[in-house]
């Protein structure tokens, strides 16, 4: 008998060696899944993370803070990865994530717990920030990013506040479809084909504002040529997440899964003070409904 067929898979299939959080393929996704093995060390990060993240789920809490250190290649982006499929527990290759898991966890209670967490309704939006964020990193630029990574969520633009902002004005009327149908109509092209260069359409947008919303030809333009639109608070972003998550039911969750944020972040105080302001602003205002989830090197 030869040594390579004593093993349970191919050694010869494809592997990947380096776990990237926007790779999710469908073949990927299975493979990340089916061969993930729990350590010891695992074993007790999962313990520590289901514990309190169960707890929350019975008792609202403003302790939704999740921070993952370790060296480089230690495993940091995968367990994060990881985390993403099983609380969102969505459906790779006809299985969901947790049934990948059924073998994984050695403890049944530990099991028990990681169940209860996969059962609530949840949304995840996972993204490593150094990709997603602004090139220039002003002492706003991780609101900037999770604002983009939220709006981008709920279908929206988030390349531009201006615009996403617009369409959930849009979307909050009931208009989004008569919105759309009526910029193809004028411009020929679909609208979230074309909102990425809509500044090259001013009067396309005007005359369907002015159809669909009823406003004037002047109040059009105004807003067309504002820069106001352009500026976000913690505050506003946070109000518009909870409005998000308090629409979806008592037990929905969303979390922000987030790779990269100590390299992205540095020495950079502003950066960590406009990190720690915004997950103390959903802490409070969404109690354990909402929670923000990164990974940092040592």
């Amino acid at each position: 008998m030869k040594i390579q067929n004593m093993f349970q898979k191919d050694i010869n299939r494809d592997i990947n060696g380096v776990i990237k959080v926007s790779q999710n393929d469908d073949n990927s996704l299975r493979q990340e899944l089916s061969e993930y093995i729990i350590t010891r060390e695992l074993r007790r990060h999962f313990r520590t993370f289901f514990d309190n993240y169960s707890k929350a789920i019975d008792y609202p809490t403003d302790k939704i803070g999740v921070w993952i250190s370790g060296f480089f290649g230690s495993g940091k982006s995968h367990f994060l990865k990881i985390l993403s499929y099983l609380l969102e527990n969505k459906e790779v290759s006809g299985e969901k994530a947790m049934d990948y898991f059924k073998d994984k966890f050695d403890d049944p209670m530990m099991y028990a717990t990681a169940v209860k967490c996969v059962s609530v309704p949840t949304e995840s939006i996972l993204f490593n920030i150094d990709i997603e964020g602004p090139i220039t990193k002003d002492k706003t630029a991780v609101l900037r990013v999770f604002a983009k990574m939220f709006y981008d969520h709920c279908g929206f633009y988030g390349d531009d506040l201006k615009i996403a902002k617009l369409e959930r004005f849009i979307e909050k009327q009931g208009k989004t479809e008569q919105f759309r149908a009526a910029f193809e109509e004028i411009n020929g092209a679909p609208w979230v084909e074309t909102r990425d260069s809509f500044a090259f359409f001013e009067d396309d947008i005007v005359e369907v504002l002015q159809s669909v919303l009823g406003m004037s030809e002047q109040a059009a333009r105004n807003w067309f040529n504002g820069e106001e639109t352009n500026e976000l608070s913690i505050a506003q972003l946070v109000a518009d997440i909870k409005e998000y998550v308090d629409g979806k039911g008592k037990n929905f969750r969303l979390l922000f899964m987030v790779d990269e944020v100590g390299q992205y972040i540095g020495d950079d105080g502003d950066l960590m003070i406009n990190l720690q302001s915004l997950v103390e602003e959903i802490g409070t205002r969404c109690m354990g409904k909402v929670w923000v989830m990164v990974t940092s090197q040592e």
